[in-house]
């Protein structure tokens, strides 16, 4: 909340005592739009302000009549006798109620004083008046007149008693300037850089991928405008955020064993800045390419920039850090998570914040040590299979439990692709948002969307996608049947939901309860592969025990190893997440990386499995020789290039 002290600068207060109603205006709709309310100032009449206040939630009449009167006071204008106070929802013609208060201030009061020579008029006839009078009468006016007078000097001593009907017995609480996280105390950062700052309504935007190099510059140049320059709706979004999948730095000190380390040059941080970006999550999987140095140098380049950042730090301390946004007076935390553990912060060691099994209890932790201080909790998950049209189970099972712990939005990315959205216990869930501009691969040309949201202090809160096409690395929204086939796109995706999300979408919902951090999560659901007799178990050359499977799953994925094993004695690793794509027929087939290489070395031998009704049988198929013919009664299961059987070396996931 922002008190009268903090914004009554001398010049403006002048020229609000001058009687200058727009300096009174300015006043009262800084001190009252913080709270949610919007007063709008009309011209004096004869002294009397009209002022018409705006809300989307009714608060207590009384409470606000006081707070205009009490500042109008302080004002100390001898032009304001009074004030005429309407009120009505935004957006509603219909008044709900009115009043009028009549302002006594020192400054009027001297102003509004009798004469003397009046004073003495009076004084003068009414001692005529009691001398006419019996002797009787004479004395109980006189002491009546007395005793009036005695209690008229008696307030006058301490308080008018219209000041002391308008005064705030209580101010109104403060919110403190910094918030309890889980680990540390971290300050409130005061957003004032918004497009519409009449406007009560906070908009935030959401992209996905954003990489800075490789092909990026070879296509723009410098021209850092590019990008966004036809994207007045992110300039125009009062926060933007975006997955930075690139560490701004000039060194050269790339990770090791690592196929593709991404990194651009300090000086790309202008897109961002062009492009109206105002906040960036650092935890993915490309954000240590440089090691310490990169992301040190990553991090003040983004603080010279004024873009704030989260998931990523110094130390777990930094990493796990919420970013907490004052935005219009809402308070807006925003969190970061990144789903493997190749480069996880430590007590003294510089990375991005985990979220693995042994870390899972961290979420719940750092949501409920901030959910009670501010109005909004955005979480981050940099999670998921690439190039997958649907999220696993255990992604759908932690975005669920991330949204009971508190969370009011779960931003996805990771996949390069867009996938589906669901909104559960009335918050949204976005799984991904696919890329937005990606210059690690030569792909320029694509189609894919952003993600807009409107909060409004009651907790109300619109969602919507806005369908973007992007050329040469330059994006913009698109309308008509462009538009129709992307969002037509989004919303196939999310049929697999209990509650779909279709956009827009407009959310008033209860809070739910908290939920405690000890509960347990379930495990992923297995596939629905047909049932076998015990002859026909005992009689299949590679078996696996199903408990140990069961409870090596989690809801988080598991550490990812290195696999060394000879071809034919391959198995299958039963902690490999899977994709499950309850709309079509399950095909696993070999996918590009995120930035796909001509000369990546693969072997040509690929292991499949074909389930028929009688008898599984394994068979090993030459695939660059013989094409692959699906037989109408067999159901044929390909395993994704990272799982087939190296020439070389292991083949190690990063």
């Amino acid at each position: 909340m922002v008190y009268a002290e903090n914004i009554l600068q001398p010049s403006l207060l002048e020229l609000a005592r001058q009687g200058d109603f727009r300096a009174i205006a300015h006043i009262i709709d800084s001190y009252l739009r913080p709270q949610g309310i919007l007063a709008r100032v009309g011209a004096d009449q004869k002294g009397c302000l009209q002022i018409l206040v705006e809300f989307q939630t009714e608060p207590v009449a009384e409470r606000i009549v006081k707070s205009i009167c009490h500042l109008l006071w302080k004002i100390n204008s001898p032009t304001v006798q009074g004030v005429r106070v309407m009120a009505r929802f935004m957006g509603e013609p219909e008044i709900l109620w009115k009043q009028s208060v009549r302002i006594v201030t020192p400054a009027n009061q001297v102003q509004s004083r009798p004469n003397r020579r009046s004073q003495e008029q009076l004084k003068f006839q009414t001692f005529r008046a009691l001398m006419m009078m019996g002797s009787t009468m004479a004395s109980f006016i006189l002491g009546c007149w007395i005793s009036y007078y005695e209690v008229i000097a008696l307030d006058t001593a301490r308080l008018t008693p219209i000041q002391d009907a308008v005064a705030l017995r209580e101010p109104l609480p403060q919110r403190p300037d910094t918030i309890q996280a889980a680990l540390e105390t971290v300050p409130v950062i005061r957003h004032q850089a918004v497009a519409q700052p009449n406007d009560p309504t906070v908009t935030l935007m959401f992209g996905g991928d954003v990489t800075l190099s490789d092909n990026f510059p070879a296509v723009v140049g410098d021209d850092y405008k590019w990008a966004f320059e036809k994207l007045n709706e992110y300039r125009e979004a009062d926060v933007a955020m975006v997955n930075l999948e690139n560490p701004l730095t000039r060194s050269t000190l790339a990770r090791v064993g690592k196929q593709f380390n991404f990194k651009a040059d300090p000086e790309a941080v202008q897109v961002l800045t062009h492009g109206g970006v105002d906040i960036v999550n650092l935890a993915n999987n490309h954000t240590m390419d440089y090691e310490e140095p990169g992301l040190v140098e990553t991090l003040e380049t983004l603080e010279k920039a004024g873009i704030h950042s989260v998931g990523a730090g110094r130390d777990l301390t930094e990493a796990r850090r919420p970013e907490i946004l004052e935005v219009k007076g809402q308070r807006i935390a925003y969190l970061g998570y990144y789903d493997a553990n190749f480069h996880a912060a430590g007590a003294d060691i510089a990375g991005t914040n985990p979220l693995q099994e042994e870390h899972q209890q961290r979420v719940a932790e750092d949501i409920r040590a901030i959910r009670d201080q501010v109005d909004w909790v955005i979480v981050n998950y940099h999670w998921g299979i690439e190039l997958a049209d649907y999220p696993a189970q255990w992604q759908t099972e932690l975005a669920h439990a991330t949204i009971d712990r508190g969370a009011d939005l779960v931003v996805g990315h990771h996949p390069h692709v867009l996938q589906g959205a669901e909104i559960y216990k009335g918050r949204p869930i976005i799984y991904s948002l696919g890329n937005f501009i990606f210059g690690g691969n030569s792909r320029t040309d694509y189609e894919t969307a952003v993600l807009k949201v409107s909060l409004k202090a009651d907790g109300q809160m619109k969602v919507e996608f806005l369908p973007v096409e992007v050329q040469q690395y330059q994006a913009r929204i698109v309308r008509g049947r462009q538009a129709d086939y992307i969002l037509s796109s989004i919303e196939r995706l999310s049929r697999i939901f209990d509650q779909p999300m279709y956009s827009p979408v407009v959310l008033n919902p209860a809070r739910q309860p908290i939920e405690s951090v000890e509960a347990t999560h379930p495990s992923p659901t297995a596939l629905n592969l047909p049932k076998l007799s015990t002859a026909e178990v005992q009689s299949t050359p590679h078996q696996h025990n199903m408990t140990q499977l069961d409870e090596a799953m989690t809801i988080l994925p598991p550490k990812l190893k290195a696999l060394t094993v000879a071809a034919p004695e391959i198995e299958l690793d039963s902690k490999q997440p899977w994709v499950q794509d309850p709309l079509s027929s399950l095909n696993l087939t070999q996918q590009p990386s995120e930035a796909p290489s001509q000369t990546e070395p693969h072997s040509s031998d690929s292991i499949s499995f074909s389930l028929s009704t009688t008898q599984p049988t394994i068979k090993t198929e030459n695939i660059s020789k013989q094409p692959l013919v699906k037989k109408p009664s067999a159901l044929s299961i390909e395993l994704p290039w990272f799982l087939s059987p190296p020439q070389k070396t292991a083949h190690s996931a990063s």
